[in-house]
């Protein structure tokens, strides 16, 4: 079945509204600004990590591992440019770490039906997966650098 136009619409909405929001505050400036200066010096995995950071950080505060990064990829090529680095090589590590961090996020829809299915709290759901999910994100950070740098 596919995916209703309204719903679609919707989400380039609230994505545009979003990226807006980051330009409008500087936030993609101050950091096109510094890639720019760190380009070339061999520090090209600093944008990556960064990205993965606010990533996990809003992944874990909204619980949709999803809508960060389409809201995300209209910036991807210009802070890639300004780093001197593949695009590939900022997209592949958020999305990844989105999808990961989902299963750390207490207000996740997966990590409430869970424990509204075992009778647990959404807190005892969290502790027994993060230590495997942020191994995971550490583990495929130091892959995507080795394969995309």
């Amino acid at each position: 079945m596919p995916i209703p136009t309204f719903l679609v619409c919707h989400k380039q909405v609230a994505a545009s509204v979003y990226v807006t929001g980051l330009k409008s505050i500087g936030l993609i400036d101050a950091l096109q600004s510094s890639m720019e200066n760190v380009h070339g010096s061999g520090f090209g995995f600093i944008l990556p990590l960064i990205l993965v950071a606010i990533t996990m950080l809003i992944v874990l505060l909204s619980g949709s591992g999803i809508a960060l990064f389409f809201a995300m990829v209209p910036l991807v090529v210009p802070l890639a440019d300004a780093a001197g680095i593949s695009p590939i090589a900022l997209s592949i590590p958020m999305g990844l770490a989105g999808n990961l961090m989902r299963a750390i996020s207490p207000v996740a829809a997966v990590v409430l039906i869970v424990a509204g299915t075992t009778k647990k709290e959404p807190l005892e759901i969290v502790k027994r997966t993060s230590v495997p999910m942020f191994s995971g994100i550490v583990f495929m950070f130091i892959l995507s650098m080795i394969v995309f740098l």
